[in-house]
């Protein structure tokens, strides 16, 4: 059996063979071959990209995605400056706060940002308001800041603005407002 296998077989003569006889008709046709390949697959990728692209269930999936990356953005924003204006009210508070007693009402204010000296602090009355005004210089990180400070507070009627005092004790400065007397 082997020698019908055997027997049927032709060699391969390359005496015959075009190609073999024109190396650059042999290159110049690979050359063809290879960019119509490369052509073909560019096209095919292309293709598949602009119908995706144009697909209109792929990009109500996309601007979905996009509104909700923006959502998802602006409540942090919103969160942040939510957590901002919590800093700031308690830094405010941090600097002057108020008490009320039955005789008075005490401002209290926190003369470290302030160089520690009441001669940056300014007090002013216009009625039955009182506006305290402070700036200082404050030296961090080899940066220098200027904190400036300002605040109103409106008194009833009690109140005796015009009988005022003022005086420090320690690092805080003391503005004691007193009631009237009926």
């Amino acid at each position: 059996m082997d020698e019908n296998n055997y027997g049927n077989q032709q060699e391969h003569n390359h005496e015959n063979c075009f190609l073999c006889k024109h190396p650059v008709m042999k290159h110049v046709l690979i050359g063809i071959l290879t960019f119509l390949g490369a052509f073909a697959a560019f096209y095919v990728v292309t293709d598949w990209h602009y119908k995706r692209m144009l697909d209109p269930f792929v990009q109500m999936r996309k601007m979905d995605n996009m509104m909700m990356k923006e959502a998802r953005q602006a409540e942090w924003n919103a969160k942040k400056e939510i957590l901002k204006g919590d800093w700031l009210e308690h830094k405010a508070s941090e600097i002057v706060h108020i008490e009320k007693s039955d005789d008075a009402y005490k401002i209290i204010i926190n003369l470290k940002p302030f160089d520690n000296d009441e001669k940056n602090v300014e007090v002013t009355t216009d009625g039955n308001k009182l506006t305290v005004n402070a700036a200082g210089e404050t030296r961090k990180r080899n940066k220098n800041a200027i904190i400036r400070f300002s605040q109103s507070f409106i008194f009833p009627e009690e109140a005796n603005l015009s009988e005022i005092s003022k005086f420090k004790d320690g690092d805080k400065y003391f503005i004691v407002v007193p009631l009237k007397e009926d």
